[in-house]
């Protein structure tokens, strides 16, 4: 037998007599609910009953949510309760709660890989969010459908384009994108984000080629309250001349309103053509620009109409939910422009939303392993009903290595402070005493 020794310094209240394995017991559970009846204000024991709910077999979820809001509500700055709350009420398909819970942790938590983990996860919600809103906006359709919203809430349909370059399809939502952020450049309109009607369009299923003129596009702006509803279409007339059309249908009377707008030009001109539909759409809306309001309509994201193609696809495949493939596309038009901002913006979007979908509470605790809060955690599941260091500890040892910490026998000796270890934020910062103890780690080894 082979053993090894660990001084770790830090300040604490107590220690416990032994280490154990990272795992939750019915025993572990009864202690803190007793702890948690003893005093009601302890936030220690609230938290820490509130992930040991969490991590049973099987998870007493509704439980783990009452304390865990507790804890969060008592001290908004405590990010592992932020953290499981968030992935509890991921847990009860409470959508809402876990973004809000999850952006208190990216605000407070303490552990970077962590909080890039929840970021991710945070884009792949967002799609979840916009897709359940879809359904139940289309569960209510009928009793929505006789109220559309106010004619300033703007809806922008993905163009149509007809042509024998398939290349230039994308454009359908690549134009779309460029008139949803000019209309949104003034203060009197409201625009339907394009994540939400595409969220709605997948949820009916309807093609791509859909328009306003099937009837389709103004049964989609009153499922999303919109009270106008833009739309045209983006035809090839030779290699690169193009001819665009676009109106305003307001969803209401499902008529066309103003005179609509039409223009040809060559693909080099195309965003000086986006402009001027843009500047026709804002009329025949009846919205008067301020000239702060024109200036940055006059902006454009690129000047490569290279970069704004590769862009485009990686919106038709963003929207196909093919968000690697997407990745890759926008990374194109940022390597043709490295100007292109929106590429970058979305790039980033679409590499959140695939590793998004991988993030599960197992790869949230894995990272957190070996780090002050995974002692926070540690404690929870071994029961610890104080701000000590025993948890902590744990999970020090278990991060340098899992299969010789879950043979730990024995804590004795110096606690030490290893560099860079925030020991407030290990053993929950309730008043500690600020003593030293002394412990030595003994694990045996064959």
């Amino acid at each position: 037998m082979q053993t090894f020794r660990w001084a770790i310094v830090a300040a604490a209240l107590g220690v416990s007599a032994c280490a154990t394995a990272i795992s939750g017991s019915a025993d572990s559970i009864t202690k803190l609910e007793q702890a948690r009846k003893a005093n009601p204000n302890s936030q220690v024991a609230a938290r820490n009953l509130g992930i040991a709910y969490f991590r049973a077999s099987p998870p007493r979820l509704e439980q783990a949510a009452n304390a865990l809001r507790q804890a969060a509500t008592m001290n908004p700055n405590d990010g592992v309760a932020a953290l499981y709350l968030g992935l509890t009420a991921e847990a009860q398909n409470d959508l809402p709660q876990a973004r809000k819970a999850y952006e208190a942790y990216i605000a407070v938590g303490k552990t970077r890989s962590v909080k890039n983990q929840i970021n991710a996860r945070l884009a792949f919600i967002a799609r979840k969010e916009n897709a359940a809103a879809a359904k139940a906006a289309i569960a209510q359709e009928q009793r929505l459908g006789g109220s559309p919203g106010p004619r300033t809430t703007v809806a922008v349909m993905p163009f149509r384009f007809t042509g024998s370059d398939t290349s230039l399809k994308p454009l359908e939502r690549g134009l779309a994108e460029l008139v949803v952020t000019d209309l949104s450049r003034s203060a009197r309109l409201k625009v339907v984000e394009r994540m939400q009607l595409q969220a709605v369009l997948d949820e009916i299923q309807l093609q791509q080629t859909a328009g306003v003129s099937a009837g389709t596009g103004v049964r989609v702006g009153r499922i999303l309250q919109a009270g106008s509803l833009v739309g045209g279409s983006i035809s090839q007339l030779q290699a690169d001349q193009l001819n665009t059309s676009a109106s305003v249908t307001l969803v209401q009377t499902t008529q066309a309103t103003g005179t609509g707008f039409t223009g040809q030009t060559n693909l080099e001109q195309f965003f000086t053509l986006e402009k001027n539909l843009v500047l026709k759409m804002f009329q025949d809306l009846g919205v008067t620009l301020t000239t702060a309001e024109r200036n940055a309509i006059e902006q454009r994201p690129t000047r490569s109409m290279a970069a704004f193609l590769a862009y485009s696809r990686g919106l038709e495949l963003q929207d196909q939910g093919r968000f690697d493939e997407a990745s890759r596309a926008y990374d194109n038009a940022l390597r043709l422009d490295p100007g292109f901002v929106s590429a970058q913006q979305k790039g980033q979007e679409a590499r959140n939303a695939s590793a998004g979908g991988a993030v599960t509470a197992q790869t949230v605790e894995s990272s957190l392993r070996g780090t002050s809060e995974g002692g926070v955690v540690a404690g929870a599941i071994q029961g610890a009903t104080s701000p000590g260091v025993s948890g902590l500890v744990a999970g020090i040892a278990d991060g340098l290595n899992p299969s010789i910490a879950r043979g730990a026998t024995a804590l004795t000796g110096t606690l030490v402070n290893p560099p860079g270890l925030d020991i407030s934020a290990g053993v929950g910062g309730d008043n500690p005493s600020g003593k030293l103890v002394s412990i030595t780690i003994i694990i045996r080894q064959p």
